[in-house]
């Protein structure tokens, strides 16, 4: 019994949770996603200009992401993927549709990233 309680004490410690997949942050707010929540990862390559990402959650996130960026219009914030910030958005108005577009001159930059999104659950060794 005691083996059973230091395992699960074990399974449950901080330093074992993963991040977030995906977390919009505005001070102490926080908008979260989990890799079951994306509904699809679209690939932008543009030659010469660089490459972007569309990332689209499900429908269901829609209400919930009005709302929560209603309540920070005029403010930047941090978009993380895998506790990584890889934009500062400063929203000049609510988000009616639970999507980001990350886009950056270097396309190495969006191959990172999208390896950070193939998984369900976010890599340490690729999150550093």
């Amino acid at each position: 019994m005691r083996r059973l309680a230091l395992a699960l004490a074990l399974f449950a410690s901080p330093a074992q949770a993963q991040p977030p997949l995906i977390s919009l942050v505005f001070g102490a707010d926080e908008f979260t996603a989990a890799g079951d929540d994306i509904r699809s990862i679209r690939r932008i390559d543009e030659k010469g200009l660089g490459a972007a990402l569309v990332i689209q959650l499900s429908p269901t996130f829609d209400g919930q992401m009005s709302r929560f960026t209603a309540s920070h219009v005029g403010e930047t914030g941090a978009l993380l993927i895998c506790g990584q910030t890889v934009l500062k958005p400063h929203l000049h108005a609510p988000i009616q549709v639970a999507s980001f577009v990350i886009s950056d001159t270097d396309p190495t930059v969006i191959d990172r990233l999208e390896t950070l999104l193939a998984g369900v659950k976010c890599d340490p060794q690729l999150s550093s």
